[in-house]
């Protein structure tokens, strides 16, 4: 018969965050690989499809009377510079401040988490070159050991594409994901704000347009479905804060208001998504949810965006579905197609492109937009986790669906075109490692984890709760207290990842190693996914450095009572706590490891593969 040791943790080598964002493709462990491919050099394709047959009402159409909102003409493109992503900063003491960040409240958009102020154009912007070589993204945490090419494993994007009149760039259901979390092999990982931005950019620069004269900047128009937030709490409205900065620094026009959002409080709420101090119009929309009431006209019902000589209506609706999720008394809410019937001959009057940004379940999007076939265009929050390579039109109507995937790990690229034979191409974009780092959102970043760290746990609101193994072992002691006794797993534990689990957050750019999603599975006593301390856990650095990385109790459980038991002669009593610190490998492959190494954080992780690099038994006396 044997048993596990106590002095070391039982999940994989390859550990990771809980609750940043990520995923596929799967990591291999160490090094950065150097990607020097570019985003369409390749024969297979990413997601794309050529649309529209002659005579569908997707054709573009000439602007009449006057936009509602009058969107301004694109900037013009600063010089390409290198398009290489950031690299990784020298080690940062754990305990050290960040070097502040120099700020200029004349360029970019003020954001509260940075006093109001915003870093200036000239410090921040990197322009994406015409035709850019990337490699993948270095910023902290493990790599693959073997190059990774991600459009050999993702596919080329916008394949014989000619300069489109116009891109609509169409995401969603993000969950509170604002970046892949690097620890666990940043190249491999899809998602993050930062490489949006870049999408965005690389568009707007793009000359390399199949067969077309113009070779200029290409006007974009940004739409969301909303589901941006993520869970409650102040972390949560400060992220909600940064994603939303972020989102109105890459431009988007128009972004409709989700359960995620309508979970947060109402004032919190309109904060963020209230018009700028500076007469520019919000892009959040509903026409069937009002913050503080309908009457109090705080929430745009649509959005008429002027782009490229032509005029988009965008409305936006939240299902009756979802609704059910919350309770908001400061929150009106009507029924969507009641809304709709409402919002449609504005509409309709206005625009001659009509989107519909559905925060609904697939059944009931669809109902809506048979409901109202006018719409050209229909954007879910209902669909699959990946979006599908080829849209589908809805049936009994000329609007085609649009899906968003889950986490923000894909965008849609729509190009609409001057052309009555093909209107319209589709384009599914994979956010790899193919785009590279924005230093905008990178400084967003950095603030939000500046932030993170001024609050400090406790002005989150986080307060320790009592393990549930605590009343039978004790307190927390660390791992140190272990080793005498396991000499052999202690040498395992060493040479695993888990032995530099928290440094492993201190070297990332910036530091996470005061972010609550991120310190949960890389510190003793902490709930791996609902982020919160345990009594006695890990505090800070200062204050409990024995609490640091992955380590003995992380698995095990606090070792207290049976670290005193052994320090006795109670033979009955030092079984007992014995068998209570147990824990089996079935047990660590049917749950305990998956609960930091899951899909988001360690899409590579194999409990077979990895478990031999941390496995570890001692047989009973």
């Amino acid at each position: 018969m044997v048993r596990l040791g106590i002095g070391m943790v039982v999940a994989a080598v390859l550990f990771s965050l809980t609750g940043c964002p990520t995923r596929p493709t799967e990591p291999a462990p160490d090094e950065t690989p150097t990607q020097t491919t570019t985003p369409t050099e390749s024969t297979a394709d990413a997601g794309g499809s050529e649309l529209l047959p002659e005579g569908d009402p997707a054709a573009t159409g000439e602007p009449t009377g006057e936009a509602a909102v009058d969107r301004p003409e694109p900037k013009p493109l600063p010089p390409a510079v290198s398009a290489e992503p950031l690299e990784n900063p020298e080690p940062v003491e754990a305990a050290a401040d960040p070097a502040p960040v120099a700020r200029d409240s004349s360029a970019g958009l003020p954001n509260p988490l940075r006093g109001g102020e915003a870093p200036s154009g000239a410090e921040v912007h990197t322009a994406i070159q015409a035709n850019p070589k990337v490699r993948s993204d270095k910023r902290g945490g493990k790599h693959g050991g073997e190059p990774f090419d991600p459009i050999k494993e993702n596919g080329p994007i916008f394949v014989d594409w000619p300069k489109p009149k116009l891109a609509m760039v169409v995401t969603g259901e993000q969950h509170g994901y604002i970046e892949p979390c690097g620890c666990a092999g940043l190249d491999r990982m899809k998602g993050g704000m930062s490489r949006r931005h870049s999408l965005f950019r690389y568009l707007e620069q793009k000359s390399d347009w199949k067969g077309s004269a113009d070779q200029g900047p290409l006007e974009t128009v940004g739409m969301d479905v909303g589901g941006i937030a993520r869970g409650y709490g102040r972390q949560a409205e400060m992220k909600f804060q940064i994603m939303v900065d972020g989102m109105r620094t890459m431009g988007y026009d128009a972004i409709t208001l989700g359960t995620t959002e309508l979970r947060l409080p109402a004032g919190e709420l309109l904060s963020v998504t209230a018009n700028m101090g500076d007469g520019r119009q919000s892009p959040f929309l509903s026409a069937n949810v009002a913050l503080f009431g309908f009457d109090a006209g705080l929430t745009s019902r649509y959005r008429v965006v002027e782009a490229a000589g032509m005029k988009l209506g965008i409305t936006g609706v939240w299902g009756k579905k979802y609704q059910r999720e919350v309770h908001n008394d400061e929150v009106e809410v009507i029924d969507p197609a009641e809304a709709l019937e409402n919002v449609m001959p504005e509409l309709e009057e206005k625009a001659d492109y009509l989107v519909l940004l559905a925060h609904a379940t697939m059944d009931e999007t669809v109902a809506l937009a048979k409901r109202f076939p006018r719409f050209d265009l229909v954007v879910t929050a209902g669909g699959a986790p990946q979006p599908p390579s080829k849209p589908e039109r809805i049936e009994g109507t000329d609007a085609l669906l649009i899906e968003v995937g889950d986490k923000g790990m894909d965008a849609i690229v729509l190009g609409l075109y001057d052309d009555p034979k093909q209107p319209l191409r589709y384009q599914r974009v994979p956010l790899d490692s193919r785009f590279p780092a924005s230093r905008e959102m990178h400084l967003l970043m950095v603030a939000y984890q500046d932030q993170l760290k001024r609050v400090g746990f406790a002005g989150l609101g986080l307060r320790p709760v009592p393990h549930p193994q605590q009343e039978t072992n004790g307190a927390f002691v660390g791992s140190k207290k272990c080793f005498p006794c396991h000499e052999e797993s202690t040498r395992v534990w060493r040479r695993s990842g888990h032995g530099r689990a928290y440094q492993t957050l201190v070297d990332l750019n910036p530091p996470r190693n005061f972010d609550p999603e991120c310190v949960s599975c890389h510190v003793i006593g902490w709930h791996p996914t609902k982020y919160f301390p345990y009594d006695g856990g890990y505090k800070s650095l200062k204050e409990t450095p024995h609490l640091i990385d992955t380590g003995c109790e992380t698995c095990h459980g606090p070792g207290e009572a049976h670290v005193n038991a052994e320090m006795g002669s109670d033979e009955e009593l030092q079984r007992k706590l014995q068998q209570a610190m147990v824990v089996t490998k079935e047990a660590s492959e049917q749950r305990q490891c998956m609960t930091c190494h899951d899909l988001d954080n360690s899409p590579d992780f194999d409990f077979k593969t990895y478990w031999p690099h941390v496995e570890h038994y001692e047989g009973e006396e």
